[in-house]
């Protein structure tokens, strides 16, 4: 069978919408509940409450207590997580194609019948509490929400996803009861499976446990037109200086979509890349050198991450903009852009070796496409970049009057300001 045929899709009487994708040469399959709800739609006394629902599903539902959920797939075999987003919460699923109806039922038992217990909710507030305590003592995590604060300028991509303090701890039975009926409802649902399956007996069991939930309406989003553009240094007593330069990037289905991965590629995406073998391997500045481009409904983000010593923070941020700058000016080398590629066609290729990796595929594909993009398609969309495209890209998102600076960490000498970024060369 060729790629398209292994693939379905159907939509439900009430809304919900599923897809898969069959894979031959495994036992197993992967199926995950998708709701499109994440950081993004919350309010700000919501703050959190999508990443704090993820939890309280585990807590226990109207059939099973917590440790019935967590037997439920362990017992055989399986494996049962969850995940929460800007834009979505994910409950996923790993089992033996002989325990797909297991997982389905359990799925929709946690997605669809969550007891949210007050006294539970009270016991999971510490818990969350405690999460966000030890996230603000990880810097090369926090570092990149002070990056989004900057970029998002107030807008609700900005969103923390674990939520503040007050937000959490403000947190009623009713009020975590109310955004579940608003949120968790069949046409803000999608449910994705990929491995090896009966279709139609999937489809039917889907169905069958989903048939309760209510269609609903789909959350709405508030649009991202902001540019926040500043350099922010977070002076902290900390071991090393935790930075990120970039600015906004591109919204998933931007044409340009695959130059500017393919320049976080060459820019940072592994040993060969150039900050990595211009700041680590030449010049010695830090053992953490990376960028990465997050695509989002309708806009986006580019950083370049790197953990140095307080007294290399200024050169490694001179050095990362000169590649930046060399990239504007002269473009890409044909043997560095074929290099590139390869290595992310190499990526893609290497993760369809997952029947999770595909899963998430398709539903993203679902999500923010409406469609099934065929592999083919998007290695073809690889090869038909340009250098032409990344120095137009390049030129567009990452000159030096687009970029922001936010660093976290002690600081040598005067905390960077405005002038970290004006034009000059490396010192």
């Amino acid at each position: 069978m060729t790629e398209p045929d292994q693939y379905r899709r159907a939509v439900l009487p009430n809304g919900l919408t599923v897809v898969g994708e069959h894979v031959d040469s495994v036992r197993s399959l992967s199926i995950g509940v998708w709701v499109r709800v994440g950081a993004r739609h919350e309010a700000k006394v919501e703050s959190g409450m999508s990443h704090f629902l993820e939890h309280m599903v585990f807590k226990g539902t109207t059939t099973r207590d917590a440790y019935a959920l967590a037997m439920s797939l362990e017992s055989v075999g399986g494996h049962l997580d969850a995940f929460t987003g800007r834009e979505v919460t994910c409950f996923d699923a790993r089992v033996l194609q002989e325990n797909m109806d297991l997982a389905v039922e359990v799925l929709a038992d946690l997605v669809s019948n969550p007891k949210l217990d007050p006294l539970d909710i009270a016991k999971e507030k510490t818990v969350i509490l405690d999460e966000i305590h030890a996230y603000e003592d990880t810097p090369e995590e926090r570092i990149h929400d002070l990056f989004a604060d900057v970029v998002w300028n107030g807008h609700p991509l900005g969103n923390r996803i674990l939520g503040a303090r007050e937000s959490v701890e403000s947190f009623t039975a009713e009020a975590v009861a109310g955004y579940h009926s608003r949120h968790y409802v069949a046409s803000n649902l999608l449910v994705a499976v990929a491995g090896r399956f009966e279709w139609d007996r999937f489809v039917a069991e889907v169905e069958a446990r989903f048939r309760h939930a209510p269609k609903g309406a789909a959350a709405q989003l508030r649009g991202a037109t902001l540019d926040g553009r500043d350099v922010v240094h977070h002076v902290k007593d900390l071991g090393q200086q935790y930075l990120c330069l970039g600015a906004r990037g591109l919204p998933l289905q931007h044409p340009d979509r695959h130059a500017l991965i393919t320049l976080s590629t060459l820019l940072g995406g592994g040993m060969s890349s150039r900050l990595f073998q211009r700041v680590r391997e030449q010049e010695g500045l830090a053992y953490t050198v990376y960028t990465y481009a997050d695509f989002y409904r309708d806009a986006g983000i580019f950083c370049a991450g790197m953990n140095v010593q307080p007294q290399h923070g200024r050169r490694a941020v001179s050095l990362a903009l000169e590649e930046f700058e060399r990239v504007i000016r002269e473009g890409v080398p044909e043997e560095e852009l074929r290099s590139a590629k390869a290595q992310l066609k190499g990526n893609l290729l290497l993760g369809l070796e997952s029947t999770s990796n595909r899963m998430h595929r398709i539903a993203r594909n679902e999500i923010y496409e409406g469609r099934f993009v065929p592999v083919d398609e998007l290695v073809a969309k690889v090869d038909r970049v340009t250098s032409g495209d990344i120095r137009r890209v390049a030129e567009d998102l990452i000159a030096r009057d687009r970029l922001s600076l936010v660093a976290l960490g002690p600081s040598a000498g005067a905390a960077f300001g405005a002038d970290d970024l004006a034009t000059r060369s490396a010192a």
